[in-house]
């Protein structure tokens, strides 16, 4: 799962090298090349079990999988078009929250007090990075933005539930209806001609970079990684990318991170310590009891 997130976490990087392209371009592309490299994986590893291996995923769970990653997807996209960018990371920074609530009901886990204290205080620390930049947006922006977080924990907890199949596949019809909603919303939102398809050559190139490294893989990692941790320090790993995202930037372009992006950080550190460490050490202070 850090190995996912470490993944995930170079999106600012590769962005920066996407300049002219707004955010339906590169998740069009992003998301069809994501799934693409997918579809070759599992190819390599089913061979001609592939077709089988969709069609082993419940119905529901396949449909399910994959409309929340493209909602995530593409409400994402949407609510940094109607409220700040510091305001929509605050809000998708409440995914645990929502995992936790939504896990005693669908993985039949239920989060530990371990697990909502290190929930909360992650939350806190997202809170202390963007609280120099946060914006104010309106209310249909928060509505939107709220959307991500809820897309999010419900994808963690489908793959949570159904981790006794390999839900990859489900993931790579998500990627592949990605690519066909961004590609619309592009024409109709981004006021391009050819929608979010109007990509050029050396563009669809290093997108074709993008999706594999900052996506295809880390979801695989992903995928695996549902099968055996909890739901909720699933969603709180995962935001060890508010941590990540601004150090390859100090890193790769000299971009030195604010006083408050450390102390942020140094908090969702913890809080992530806490949640997979957290239950070991009251357990282990019990028995010593």
């Amino acid at each position: 799962m850090i190995s996912a997130t470490v993944g995930w976490s170079l999106a600012g990087v590769f962005v920066r090298f996407l300049p002219g392209l707004d955010g339906w371009q590169i998740n069009c592309w992003r998301g069809f090349w994501m799934s693409v490299f997918l579809l070759v994986y599992l190819v390599a590893v089913y061979g001609r079990e592939t077709l089988g291996k969709f069609r082993a995923i419940p119905v529901f769970a396949l449909l399910a999988t994959a409309a929340f990653f493209t909602a995530g997807s593409t409400l994402y996209v949407t609510s940094l078009t109607l409220a700040g960018t510091a305001t929509v990371s605050v809000i998708g920074a409440l995914s645990p929250i929502f995992t936790g609530l939504l896990s005693p009901w669908i993985t039949h886990e239920r989060p530990s007090l371990a697990s909502w204290a290190a929930a909360i205080m992650a939350l806190v620390g997202v809170g202390v990075i963007a609280w120099d930049s946060i914006t104010g947006g309106n209310l249909l922006g928060i509505l939107v933005a709220l959307m991500v977080p809820i897309s999010f924990a419900g994808q963690t907890v489908t793959l949570r539930r159904f981790r006794s199949f390999d839900m990859v596949p489900a993931i790579c019809v998500g990627g592949f209806a990605t690519f066909f909603i961004a590609g619309v919303m592009g024409y109709i939102f981004g006021g391009h001609a050819g929608g979010g398809f109007e990509v050029g050559p050396l563009q669809v190139l290093l997108l074709a970079l993008m999706g594999p490294l900052q996506l295809s893989i880390p979801l695989v990692l992903y995928a695996r990684g549902a099968q055996a941790v909890p739901a909720v320090t699933l969603s709180l790993v995962v935001m060890l990318d508010a941590v990540l995202n601004p150090f390859w930037s100090w890193l790769g372009v000299g971009e030195v991170p604010s006083n408050a992006a450390f102390i942020g950080g140094a908090i969702i550190i913890s809080a992530v310590a806490i949640s997979i460490f957290g239950d070991r050490w009251l357990n282990g202070r019990r028995s010593s009891t």
